[in-house]
């Protein structure tokens, strides 16, 4: 016995609910056409953005290459740097700062001379350098004396006046700066181990 199946129309029903809200065929389709334009449009809209990220993101992908390349080439040549700039804070500071420490020392009595004029100025050096200090200093206006004190090394000085005191401490500023290289590049080795 054959099994007969009918076609069920109750969607329609739902289609003529749809339809009854419109006044007239005009309307509804004026609707169906702005419905459609609509959907071609953010269809449109989804395929555009779709294919500008399939073609920018190739372009997009070898300019962070690039960058990156650039950021570990400046890396390297920093990092190539460095034995010069230790070779110089070992062996040309040190002896810069040797040189320009009677100058430094020139400088604190002309501003503790200025600060109190009629006051008589303290040098306090260590106990190799009073003589040079003496003499470096002989034609100034101030009242003062140079004195040794073993607890200063070659470049420390210390000058008290009435109501003040100053002080040079060149080998504290070495450390400083040595410390202050290791730092940098120790950085620079952790930011290329970073964007590694």
């Amino acid at each position: 016995m054959s099994v007969l199946k009918l076609e069920s129309f109750s969607h329609d029903v739902e289609i003529r609910r749809g339809i009854s809200k419109f006044e007239s065929f005009e309307a509804l389709r004026d609707s169906a056409y702005s419905d459609g334009v609509k959907s071609g449009a953010d269809a449109a809209s989804r395929a555009f953005e779709d294919e500008k990220i399939r073609t920018l993101a190739p372009i997009l992908e070898a300019l962070n290459d690039m960058s990156f390349t650039q950021i570990e080439a400046c890396q390297m040549m920093l990092k190539s740097m460095q034995p010069m700039l230790e070779q110089l804070v070992e062996t040309v500071l040190p002896e810069s700062a040797r040189l320009g420490f009677g100058a430094e020392v020139a400088a604190l009595l002309c501003k503790a001379y200025k600060k109190a004029p009629t006051a008589r100025i303290i040098i306090s050096v260590a106990p190799e350098a009073v003589n040079s200090i003496q003499s470096l200093l002989a034609p100034s206006k101030a009242d003062f004396s140079v004195e040794g004190d073993p607890a200063l090394n070659g470049l420390q000085a210390r000058v008290n006046w009435q109501g003040g005191y100053d002080q040079i401490n060149i080998e504290e500023a070495l450390k400083d700066t040595r410390t202050a290289i290791n730092t940098f590049f120790n950085n620079i080795e952790k930011t290329g181990t970073n964007n590694a």
